[in-house]
């Protein structure tokens, strides 16, 4: 006797196409939950990282890192070095710190020792320690609009997720004045010897730190979508200070991804609720978006005399 096999029928197919959606439905915001908590740990790693040589290289020089400097004394030449080149040999990236040269732009073809490398090559490696899992990539090359004056190559910076934290004012005021003396724990310097009226002319100690390293910003994120959407503009670079790449302030409002005009040095972040901060005393904290910005501003200065809950 021959017997007959019997296949699923339509409906029965259906059905089981249904519950399979359904369960997809259901695995998928818990898998996308553990991705963002996943990016938020490294990120957290990654500020703790930065904050621990940060605390290496005072513990050497009994000075913390300025946020960039717009030329060595004694140069003439502008090569605005970032606090992320500093500490780069306290994040086990001695080689790349070791080959850069303080004393050239970061754009620059220059190989006065031969060595291979010219800081033009060196400001595209991307460092894993500056860049955030969560942030989305800018959208192009940055400086890649095409040849510079003089004839050379687009630059094509690498992009990096942390600022140091340079105060409450107004970052553009550094090169557009009225210059102020900025008020944060990494602070931007000018060459005495060149900028004499400028009150930015030496980094600061932990000393100077009275309202306490708990409470205070040292480092925190940024990301390249100041009005929503993937831009290659107002993020941070590691490799280049000027207006602001590299460091930031409190002066903008705080995660702001919706900005109609040009924002320089603004703390954002692409977490759901907020973004992280690597404190003076090396510990990360989560700021929510609730954040009352007079707190959020308070928090970003050195000796403001206000401690306010950043909750």
């Amino acid at each position: 006797m021959r017997l007959s096999r019997r296949g699923f029928t339509l409906i029965e197919l259906l059905v089981v196409i249904a519950i399979i959606a359904i369960l997809i439905g259901l695995l998928l915001p818990a898998v996308q939950k553990v991705r963002a908590a996943a990016a938020r740990a490294k990120c957290t790693n990654n500020l703790k990282q930065m904050a621990l040589a940060t605390h290496n290289y005072h513990d050497v020089r009994t000075v913390l890192p300025y946020a960039t400097l717009d030329h060595l004394p004694g140069e003439t030449t502008s090569s605005w070095t970032t606090g992320q080149i500093l500490i780069l040999p306290y994040l086990e990236q001695d080689i790349v710190a070791r080959k850069w040269d303080e004393k050239l732009p970061r754009n620059s073809h220059d190989d006065p020792d031969g060595d291979g490398f010219t800081n033009a090559m060196l400001q595209q490696m991307i460092i894993p320690t500056f860049v955030c899992p969560t942030m989305t990539r800018p959208s192009g090359p940055l400086n890649a609009s095409g040849p510079v004056s003089g004839g050379t190559p687009p630059e094509n910076r690498a992009y990096c997720s942390y600022l140091f934290n340079a105060g409450s004012q107004d970052v553009t005021s550094l090169h557009y004045g009225p210059e102020p003396a900025f008020n944060g724990p990494i602070v931007p310097v000018k060459d005495p010897t060149s900028n004499p009226s400028s009150p930015n002319r030496a980094a600061v100690s932990l000393l100077a730190i009275t309202d306490g390293t708990s409470n205070t910003f040292l480092v925190g994120e940024t990301d390249f979508k100041p009005q929503g959407v993937p831009s290659t503009s107002y993020g941070g670079v590691w490799a280049f200070g000027y207006m602001a790449y590299s460091w930031g302030t409190t002066h903008n409002l705080f995660n702001k991804h919706d900005n109609a005009s040009t924002v320089y040095g603004a703390f954002r972040s692409e977490h759901d609720g907020g973004a992280n901060f690597a404190m003076a005393d090396g510990s990360v904290r989560f700021v929510p978006n609730s954040v009352d910005f007079h707190a959020y501003q308070a928090a970003s200065t050195r000796a403001g005399g206000e401690v306010l809950p950043l909750d």
